[in-house]
């Protein structure tokens, strides 16, 4: 068996990196026989390809244009990517048995990114006549009429699974597609294999702070983030104040780095003394998957970052941006380990102390994890199976 993923295995932001790998790593486990070929869904070929230069001040120019003038910019720039890209995924389709298109929050709508995307790897997979399986994908309830409608190309393929991460996902999935094709489902994000994929790590006392450039979130946010430095050095000064040292990372895109570095600069003594350590720009995801692992525990934004520690057992505090953060606390039972959007630092600080004493529930990471791996399996299973679709009206 030979399936094609279709998702963003060499993003900049590693944490989509660690999906592709924990993907391929349970297509190993539960059918060894398979074979996994990732395909970028940005047109991007290897590790350190930018599609786009300068991405923070490309999304700033959009951000300040009418949405009409930003869909036109970005079907013409983004549709010589994707034509460039086409003979590659083409290839690849070429004899596959099944085309899986996730995870990571592919259904979603800025500025028509993915729906291009998406609606690119569908044409291409029902050229070739290959059957399609969304897997462990996350949605948003933000599709444009255009984007709709892009999206809806999946219709026209041979769809014969809608595995969605979460439950909002489902719902908005709903809302938007009127019902149209396989029933959604909920499908466990594979990064909870992390553990298994990346081997044991030994935790020191150190507590990670996952920065995130604000500017970057907030491009993709549910609502207002507070900007610079700022907040991830009070949050550190808090953190320290309840006893903690700190390693600061970031999950790998360069405008995260940019903040990291602002933000080490504002913590220059506590860097020099030894109380914070800056850990280098991860390059790879199992360079990110295994700093995260090496903290004690984490407090983040970015939504891998927390899945990995929860994978490796680690007690960690999830920061507010995007319902998927909330919705994947919420799901594995540690709502209380999430600090909506705007809380202060000192209560974030608190919320840490208390996951600290309470310990990670190895039963709910037991059990999402074999969860992670039947979704693999269910997935697999539509090579074989045919559609599950709604009955009609």
């Amino acid at each position: 068996m030979r399936i094609v993923q279709f998702g963003l295995p060499y993003s900049p932001n590693l944490g989509d990196g660690i999906i592709a790998e924990c993907f391929a790593h349970g297509v190993g486990e539960v059918a060894p026989e398979a074979g996994v070929v990732s395909i970028d869904l940005s047109g991007r070929t290897g590790f350190g390809h930018a599609v786009v230069a300068n991405r923070a001040r490309a999304l700033a120019v959009l951000k300040r244009l009418p949405r009409p003038a930003r869909h036109a910019l970005v079907q013409i720039r983004l549709g010589r990517v994707l034509s460039g890209a086409a003979p590659l995924w083409r290839e690849a389709l070429e004899g596959a048995d099944l085309a899986v298109i996730g995870g990571g929050q592919l259904f979603s709508d800025a500025d028509l990114n993915f729906p291009l995307k998406v609606a690119r790897a569908a044409d291409l997979a029902q050229a070739a006549g290959v059957p399609v399986a969304v897997h462990a994908a996350g949605a948003a309830e933000n599709w444009s009429r255009r984007g709709t409608a892009l999206f809806a190309r999946l219709f026209a393929a041979d769809l014969r699974e809608v595995g969605l991460r979460d439950a909002p996902s489902v719902a908005a999935w709903r809302a938007q597609t009127g019902g149209r094709g396989p029933i959604p489902w909920l499908a466990r994000d594979p990064g909870l294999l992390a553990a298994g994929r990346y081997g044991p790590v030994e935790a020191d006392e150190r507590v990670g702070l996952c920065v995130a450039a604000p500017d970057l979130l907030s491009y993709h946010a549910d609502g207002a983030l507070a900007s610079g430095a700022g907040l991830f050095a009070d949050l550190a000064r808090a953190l320290m104040a309840e006893g903690h040292p700190l390693r600061l990372f970031t999950n790998g895109a360069e405008e995260d780095d940019a903040a990291l570095a602002a933000v080490a600069e504002a913590l220059a003594a506590e860097v020099a003394d030894g109380r914070v350590a800056v850990a280098p720009r991860p390059l790879r995801p199992e360079t990110l998957a295994r700093t995260v692992a090496s903290c004690r525990t984490v407090v983040a934004h970015r939504l891998h970052a927390c899945i990995v520690a929860f994978a490796y057992g680690r007690p960690v505090v999830g920061l507010g941006w995007d319902r998927k953060v909330e919705s994947f606390f919420a799901s594995v039972g540690a709502s209380h380990a999430f600090a909506p959007a705007g809380e202060a630092a000192g209560r974030i600080a608190a919320r840490l102390s208390r996951a600290i004493v309470l310990g990670p529930d190895a039963a709910a990471r037991e059990t999402a994890e074999g969860q992670a791996r039947d979704a693999i399996r269910r997935t697999l299973d539509t090579v074989t199976a045919p559609a599950r679709t709604a009955p009609a009206a």
